[in-house]
């Protein structure tokens, strides 16, 4: 089996998409398919299991014209790069849709020589997807979760009609609800992603095909450093409205002062959203951002801070907790979205409602307040994650999509 993937962001360091780029493609060529990878900037680390063409982009909307660099002026002139120039200088957000076109014009000239069973697209639904259509190739799509539920996230905290007007502009509804529903399956990462898909996209339900996303359960493992006591921590992006943090910070001025929170994610003065409700609140010393980490960093925080905490408003899978969990550590965590069916109710942690500061002071102090319990849910986190999260599970389930489309392709024809 041979199978084309689109990405619009290839790099695992950059987004969710490349992370699940990479490791998904390595667990299906273990398994003999043979892959080909169109995919834009940043691009992606060295793949040696996959033949990568890179397509070019020049990640222009939050770039100001006259600080542009010699190189990205020129270029800016090739025909989709200009179109993509003109769309930015609109409030529009054209990444997705200038990759699908770069890339079906790539697959036309690459059909040359070589043919595939199916294309695999990465969470872009761009137009170009269509005219890939007429080569006769089933075409799947992975979407964690629709980007309706961002942009009503931002929406809630726009304050002037531009703002909300720009808002609006950014995220290509329209485009991604068309496309959805012309593909013949559609990969999501929870059961509550199914529903979301419906409700904003209307796709059938039954072309919608679960599985979790993976984590890599050998890297993500505890590391035996002795856990510091009394420590909190955090691991998302501080400038997205759908991770709560202002719940979570509600929750630390109702904890003892000796309690302390970690965030994993730039602080001041990159990203300032965060940090100025930490100090509206009085919690710049109980507050710490550790900035950008690598892997290694990232596996020695799970493993030595006493719980996780996911405050989210909204979650399409909820990463960090599956992470966690594979590193034994206890998670608090709200039951928006996915959240819910990656910590499950086995005992792996404590689920409370959304929006809701006072449930997730007193579950923190439940965990807190108990060691036995701490080393209970770090053992049955550690379970659940290697069952449901790893990625040779999610590259079976994600295989048997592949040979259910083919089938039903080859049985029409």
């Amino acid at each position: 089996m041979r199978v084309l993937f689109l990405c619009y962001r290839g790099n695992p360091y950059c987004g969710g998409q490349g992370i699940y780029l990479y490791h998904l493609t390595r667990e299906l060529s273990k398994r003999g398919v043979e892959i080909d990878i169109l995919v834009g900037p940043p691009y992606p680390l060295e793949m040696s299991w996959a033949r990568v063409q890179q397509i070019e982009g020049l990640n222009l909307f939050m770039a100001k014209t006259r600080k542009l660099p010699y190189e990205k002026l020129v270029k800016i002139l090739r025909p989709w790069n200009f179109i993509e120039y003109i769309l930015t200088r609109l409030h529009i957000f054209p990444e997705m849709e200038t990759f699908s076109v770069k890339a079906f014009f790539s697959l036309w000239r690459a059909l040359r020589e070589r043919r595939y069973d199916l294309i695999h697209d990465v969470q872009c639904l761009g137009w170009g997807l269509l005219p890939m259509k007429a080569y006769g190739i089933p075409i799947i799509t992975t979407v964690h979760h629709p980007l309706s539920i961002d942009r009503d996230a931002d929406l809630l905290v726009e304050k002037s009609l531009w703002d909300k007007a720009t808002t609006v502009l950014f995220y290509p509804l329209t485009m991604q609800r068309y496309v959805i529903k012309r593909m013949e399956r559609v990969i999501t990462s929870s059961l509550v992603g199914v529903g979301e898909l419906v409700r904003a996209f209307g796709v059938k339900e039954e072309k919608v095909a679960v599985v979790y996303e993976g984590i890599d359960v050998e890297v993500f493992r505890n590391t035996g450093e002795e856990r510091e006591e009394r420590s909190i921590l955090f691991v998302g992006n501080t400038e997205d409205h759908k991770k709560g943090l202002l719940y979570l910070f509600e929750a630390l001025t109702l904890l003892p002062d000796d309690i302390e929170l970690t965030i994993v994610d730039e602080g001041p003065p990159k990203r300032l959203t965060a940090y100025t409700l930490i100090q509206k609140m009085g919690l710049e010393h109980r507050v710490t951002f550790t900035g950008n980490i690598d892997q290694e960093e990232l596996v020695h925080l799970y493993s030595t801070k006493t719980v996780l905490v996911m405050s989210s408003l909204y979650e399409g899978f909820g990463l960090p907790a599956a992470e966690a969990m594979a590193c034994e550590t206890p998670v608090v965590s709200t039951t928006a979205g996915a959240l819910k069916e990656v910590v499950g109710n086995d005992g792996a942690g404590i689920l409370v409602p959304a929006r809701d500061s006072r449930a997730l002071r007193d579950a923190l102090l439940t965990v807190f307040n108990d060691k036995d319990l701490q080393r209970k849910m770090g053992e049955i986190g550690r379970k659940r994650a290697e069952e449901n999260f790893s990625w040779p599970v999610a590259a079976e389930k994600v295989l048997a999509v592949y040979e259910d489309v083919i089938g039903a392709e080859e049985r029409t024809l």
